[in-house]
């Protein structure tokens, strides 16, 4: 066996053990991998926001007319729950518009039919605001603007309508049978982005509630 042998052996040997070592560390990756799991992307939900599912209530809950200072004003307790997705899309940066329907209608007796003496609809925007980082609820009938650091407190305080004027006292005659009526309504404001179609849980981005209604008794 001459020298030029020898050598070409010993390279081949090398190398050999070379591509021995590169496999059995790409295996032990591999493993290392499996054991892990799929990698997960981060949530951009916030943490401090609750999981809501996809049934839970969209509704109104209870509403009252008072007068104050002559004037009757609406209180009201509502259920604004979304799903995963829509508060998905919302820290997407989609605005939402909420509005507050409310009728009030004098009863009438025999054939005749209900007669309408007030409706009035309250209307907000919903949007998240990257820049700082908060939920920014806008008052879209006072033009008045408030912040939240989370979309819960957002939709916390939206459900609860307070001091809201409606009717004038004095057109709600005494003796006579009145009842309100009021429902809420969720849309998107401007059309949904195509990527988040398939995410949403609300078709066409649109909820309204049933009426919810009382008698009012002056």
């Amino acid at each position: 066996m001459n020298g030029s042998t020898v050598a070409t052996r010993a390279v081949t040997t090398g190398l050999a053990t070379r591509l021995r070592g590169l496999a059995a560390a790409c295996a032990a990756a591999a493993l290392v991998l499996a054991n892990a799991g799929p990698a997960r992307a981060a949530d951009p939900i916030r943490a401090t926001d609750p999981i809501i599912e996809e049934g839970a209530h969209f509704d109104v809950r209870s509403a009252y007319l008072e007068p104050v200072d002559g004037v009757y004003q609406l209180g009201a307790t509502l259920d604004l729950a979304l799903s995963r997705a829509a508060r998905q899309a919302i820290r997407e940066g989609v605005p939402v518009a909420l509005q507050l329907d409310i009728v009030i209608q004098r009863k009438r007796r025999l054939l005749l039919p209900d007669q309408e003496v007030a409706a009035l609809a309250q209307r907000w925007k919903l949007q998240y605001h990257a820049l700082s980082g908060r939920y920014l609820v806008n008052n879209l009938n006072s033009g008045q603007q408030t912040s939240y650091s989370s979309l819960s407190s957002a939709l916390a305080a939206l459900g609860e309508v307070r001091g809201l004027p409606v009717i004038d006292e004095s057109l709600i005659e005494r003796g006579q049978h009145y009842e309100a009526s009021i429902r809420v309504g969720a849309v998107i404001e401007g059309g949904l982005p195509a990527a988040l179609k398939t995410m949403m849980f609300w078709i066409d981005w649109k909820r309204v509630t049933d009426w919810y209604t009382w008698t009012v008794r002056p």
